[in-house]
């Protein structure tokens, strides 16, 4: 069994994971390193939370792998594009549009999901649910007692990012300064207009 400092490392490995995974597409898509996400440190707290659901409603479906894989689909989809409408909402900044890479631009719906990303969000939760569950939770084990230190650390750094992240982004909405390209994130000054 596991407990909630063995669900917050889960969430922070997936968050990781999840950056090293979007950083990687971006940067080939871009042709040029990208760091992708909405904040500075190398989390996506949307695929940690995705990964999290993933987990806990795959394993629902375990002995069936079809399930598995579908519910991964279905679940990720919705999460992705309900992130990408709150982000628009809430920050007037599109972290990723679909209609801009050129292996998507055929199977995307409104630029915010995509079939391609969908497809792999069904394997990846195959993943999550076969295979990275247990290694995470065997390395979590591993660490024991001082897991809760750990989980301490990325939390604190985890809330510094976001902290500093929209006390920049409300620095530069003050200023009227606005989001260049529609996969900009808070990196740069060059961002920016």
């Amino acid at each position: 069994m596991f407990s909630f400092e063995h669900i917050i490392f889960a969430f922070f490995c997936l968050s990781f994971l999840g950056w090293i995974a979007e950083t990687i597409n971006e940067s080939i898509t871009r042709k040029k390193f990208v760091n992708k996400g909405f904040f500075k440190s190398p989390f996506v707290p949307c695929q940690g939370l995705g990964g999290l659901g993933a987990y806990f409603l795959g394993s629902l479906f375990r002995e069936d792998p079809e399930l598995v894989f579908l519910s991964g689909f279905i679940a990720a989809t919705a999460t992705e594009y309900l992130t990408a409408i709150l982000l628009e909402k809430c920050f007037s900044v599109k972290c990723w549009d679909y209609r801009t890479y050129p292996h998507i631009r055929w199977c995307h719906f409104q630029g915010r999901i995509a079939l391609t990303t969908s497809l792999f969000f069904g394997f990846a939760t195959m993943f999550v649910v076969y295979i990275f569950w247990d290694i995470c939770m065997y390395l979590a084990n591993r660490i024991g007692r001082y897991l809760w230190v750990l989980d301490a650390l990325m939390i604190t750094v985890f809330f510094a990012d976001i902290f500093c992240t929209c006390k920049k982004y409300l620095n530069y909405k003050r200023k009227g300064v606005k989001v260049k390209g529609s996969y900009a994130v808070f990196s740069d000054a060059q961002d920016f207009e």
